[in-house]
């Protein structure tokens, strides 16, 4: 039996092949390319960007984070499991990019009610003063993911950042339901 000192963790060489000679780093298992972009250059990013897109900026921030969500899940297409594993293994995809360190809690199984913990957020690192949650492509990231995971709209919103000065980003996600246009269940025959 195993001792828990001796168990072997993860190197980045683990998730990762990186050709010096190519210029190219590859992700291993899903064999997408990959690129590194330093968190003080994506402070920059969204610093220059607030200015221009204005009211805009968290929508646009946003949806860049959602699209990169779906591919997330088109380049694991070939995994095979049910939402449950996927999300687990897509959110270590993102831990293993540097992007935190991820836990997942609520309804896994159907997708209808989770949170997203993410401690040490690379989107609000080195952020302790901000007013508001910053992580709007993250945010639009957990949405995307769960949207094309599990085949139905949801809504997301960050309850927490870091950048606010805690320890942790939150992320919420609730399934939309349909409107049932005034009727309930119990009252949809009466007709």
């Amino acid at each position: 039996m195993q001792q828990p000192d001796s168990v072997q963790l993860p190197k980045i060489e683990d998730f990762y092949d990186l050709s010096y000679e190519s210029g190219e780093i590859h992700l291993r298992g899903v064999k997408g390319r990959a690129f590194i972009l330093p968190t003080k250059a994506w402070a920059t990013l969204r610093m220059l960007l607030s200015p221009k897109f204005k009211d805009e900026v968290i929508p646009f921030m946003s949806h860049m984070g959602y699209a990169v969500g779906i591919s997330f899940v088109e380049q694991t297409t070939k995994l095979e499991g049910k939402p449950k594993k996927l999300l687990r293994i897509l959110l270590s995809i993102a831990r293993s990019s540097g992007w935190g360190n991820f836990s997942i809690e609520g309804d896994v199984e159907y997708g209808s009610e989770l949170t997203v913990i993410a401690r040490n957020c690379s989107f609000c690192h080195n952020e302790s003063s901000t007013e508001e949650a910053v992580c709007h492509f993250l945010v639009g990231f957990v949405n995307g993911l769960v949207d094309y995971l599990f085949r139905k709209p949801h809504s997301a919103t960050e309850t927490r950042c870091g950048g606010m000065g805690g320890e942790t980003c939150e992320i919420k996600i609730m399934e939309l339901r349909p409107a049932t246009g005034g009727k309930t269940p119990a009252n949809d025959n009466r007709e």
